[in-house]
C-alpha cells in the first residue's frame, strides 16, 4: 500500500484531517522515569533541556526504571516524592505509522512553550507507540510525577480511550473528537477535547453559502469513506438550515468529470458543495458551471500548492486556518515557521501543537469565564459538551492563491 493510500485509510478510521487511526497494541505499557528538571529551555526544542522523551516498557516484562514508585506490577505509580508541576505531553512519536505526524504536533508545541518564555510551566514528552493501554499508563505515570494537566490522545481511539478512563485526576486536553458529531456525550468535567474535524469544516461551509444567501445545494460526492463523511456532516447542516439539496455522485475518475456539468445544471441548485480530495476537486471544478457558486472542506483545498496546481480551483469557497491565509495575524505572527519542510497534513498539526499549549495555559487557569482563544487554528471557543469549536477563516482560491474573504459589511 503507498504511504499516500495509506493515508486516506487512516483518515477515514480518525474521521479528521489529517488522518491518523491509533496502532494495534504492540505489548508496550508501562510509565518511564520522567524527571522534573530546573534547567534553562533549549531553545531548539522550547522545551527544558533535560526534558525526557522516552518510549514506554511494558512491566510485565521489565522491571520499572530505578526509583519510580509503583503500587504493584502493572498499577498506577503513586505520588512521588519528588514530584515537580509540569505539562505532560504523551504522543505517539514512537510509532512507525504515526511517528511523522505526532513529532509535527510536538514541534508546534515546542514552538509555543518557547514563545511563552521562562515563566511557563515545564513541558514532560512521553513517546508511546501506540494510543492503547499504555497511554492510560503514561497518563497516570504523569499524574504521580506532578501533572498540573495531560494533553494527548492524538487519534480518535486515542483521544476516546484518554477521555474516558479514570485517569483524569488532573484536567485532561484530547487532541481529536471524542464523540461522534452528532449526539455526542458531554465529556467528564476535567476532559477537553480540540480536533483538526473536517465534519465541523464541512458544517461551516454549509452555514457559509446560507449566510451568502443561498438555498439549494449540489452535493458533489466520491464513493471513498472520507468524502462520504464530509459529505454527510455537510448535508446534516444543510437541511437543518432549511436548505434544499441535490446529490451527484462522482465516480473519483477523471474520465467522468466531464459528464458532471449536465448532471449539476439538471439539479438545478443555486451552489455546489464538493465532498471531494484535492486531486477529485481540481479534475471536477472546471466542469462546474461558471454560474454557480462552489463551497469545500480543507479536504479538497492545498493552500500551500503552486499557484499552477491550484488555478483550476478558482472561485471555491471553504473555512481555513489563519496559520494559512493570514500571515499578518497578531497570533501567527508570533510562531515561527517549522524549522524543517513539511507536507501540508503535518503543518496543519504543528499548528495544532502550538494551540494545544496555548489551551493547556488557559486550562491551569482559575475557573472563570469558558476559555476561549484567538488562536493559529481558527478563533477557539468552548461549548457546553467540554469540546472546542474552531471557526476558521473564511477563504476563496483567487488566481491559484487562498486568500481570505473580506469581511461582510
Amino acid at each position: 500500500m503507498s504511504r499516500f493510500n495509506a493515508i486516506l485509510l487512516a483518515v477515514f478510521l480518525l474521521g479528521t484531517w489529517p488522518a491518523f487511526s491509533a496502532d494495534p497494541p504492540q505489548g508496550t505499557t508501562a510509565a518511564p522515569t520522567l524527571t522534573s528538571p530546573e534547567d534553562d529551555i533549549d531553545p531548539e526544542t522550547g522545551f527544558a533541556r533535560s526534558t525526557i522523551v522516552r518510549k514506554l516498557l511494558d512491566p510485565s516484562t521489565a522491571p520499572p526504571a530505578p526509583g519510580t514508585p509503583v503500587e504493584a506490577a502493572g498499577r498506577a505509580p503513586v505520588a512521588a516524592p519528588n514530584a515537580k508541576p509540569h505539562v505532560a505531553l504523551i504522543l505517539p512519536t514512537a510509532s512507525e505509522g504515526l511517528g511523522r505526524l505526532a513529532e509535527a504536533v510536538r514541534m508546534g508545541f515546542a514552538a509555543a512553550r518557547e514563545v511563552a518564555g521562562p515563566g511557563a510551566p515545564q513541558v514532560n514528552v512521553t513517546a508511546v507507540e501506540n494510543e492503547g493501554a499504555v497511554l492510560i499508563d503514561s497518563c497516570r505515570h504523569s499524574q504521580a510525577t506532578g501533572a498540573l494537566i495531560i494533553v494527548g490522545g492524538l487519534t480518535r481511539d486515542g483521544a476516546r480511550t484518554l477521555a474516558t478512563s479514570d485517569c483524569a485526576k488532573v484536567p485532561v486536553l484530547a487532541l481529536n473528537e471524542v464523540f461522534p458529531p452528532d449526539g455526542r456525550e458531554k465529556l467528564q468535567s476535567r476532559v477537553y477535547a480540540i480536533s483538526l474535524s473536517l465534519d465541523q469544516e464541512a458544517r461551516q461551509a454549509a452555514l457559509m453559502a446560507v449566510a451568502d444567501g443561498h438555498r439549494s445545494a449540489v452535493a458533489v460526492g466520491s464513493p471513498g469513506p472520507l468524502a462520504r463523511r464530509v459529505q454527510d456532516a455537510f448535508e446534516r447542516e444543510w437541511i437543518r438550515a432549511g436548505g434544499e439539496l441535490h446529490r451527484v455522485a462522482f465516480s473519483g475518475s477523471a474520465d467522468e468529470a466531464p459528464l458532471l456539468r449536465d448532471r449539476i445544471l439538471s439539479a438545478r441548485g443555486d451552489v455546489v458543495f464538493m465532498a471531494l480530495d484535492s486531486a477529485e476537486a481540481r479534475a471536477v471544478r472546471p466542469y462546474i458551471p461558471a454560474a454557480l457558486p462552489i463551497y469545500a472542506t480543507s479536504y479538497s483545498v492545498n493552500p500551500r500548492a503552486e499557484t499552477v496546481v491550484n488555478v483550476d480551483m478558482q472561485g471555491v469557497r471553504y473555512g481555513e486556518m489563519p496559520w494559512f491565509v493570514q500571515p499578518d495575524h497578531p497570533a501567527v505572527m508570533v510562531y515561527p515557521p517549522p524549522r524543517q519542510p513539511m507536507s501540508v497534513d503535518q503543518e496543519r498539526l504543528y499548528a495544532l501543537g502550538i494551540d494545544a499549549f496555548r489551551l493547556a495555559l488557559l486550562l491551569l487557569k482559575p475557573e472563570g469565564p469558558r476559555p476561549q482563544l484567538d488562536g493559529v487554528t481558527g478563533r477557539i471557543t468552548l461549548e457546553a459538551d467540554n469540546t472546542f469549536l474552531r471557526t476558521l477563516v473564511p477563504s476563496e482560491v483567487d488566481g491559484g492563491r487562498v486568500v481570505p474573504l473580506p469581511a461582510p459589511q
